[in-house]
């Protein structure tokens, strides 16, 4: 069964540079995309779609990522799926939020699509590649 990475954004612009880059990576894995937080909850919490790995953006309305993140970790039956910031933000507060509340990974959403192909790679060979998540 292929890895299945899942996209938590609500930026429609940033979901499609974010899938162009996976793309670009070449490497066999599917793709879903939620819209919000709260969509991307009900996929993760359904067994039959739960991801392997979770892109998630930061500032979403209602549920922002962050929010996300706390449910994810603290819930024992998804607190093991490895979560990576995906953000314009590059603020440090933001960051030490987000490793703070359970992030895997921080990467910026780069202007430059071979420098966030590049980044997103580096996270996809860690967190795909047989290595799991410490607790």
């Amino acid at each position: 069964m292929l890895p299945t990475i899942l996209i938590i954004d609500d930026n429609e612009n940033d979901v499609l540079i974010t899938k162009l880059a996976l793309v670009k990576i070449g490497r066999d894995f599917r793709m879903e995309v939620a819209v919000s937080g709260e969509a991307g909850l009900a996929l993760i919490r359904d067994e039959k779609t739960r991801p392997t790995l979770i892109l998630l953006d930061l500032k979403m309305p209602g549920i922002d990522g962050l929010q996300v993140l706390r449910k994810i970790r603290e819930d024992s039956s998804l607190s093991s799926i490895p979560v990576v910031i995906v953000t314009n933000s590059d603020l440090e507060s933001d960051k030490q939020a987000s490793f703070k509340a359970g992030a895997d990974g921080f990467l910026h959403k780069a202007i430059d699509l071979n420098q966030f192909r590049e980044d997103l790679e580096c996270h996809l060979e860690r967190w795909l590649d047989g290595n799991t998540r410490h607790l």
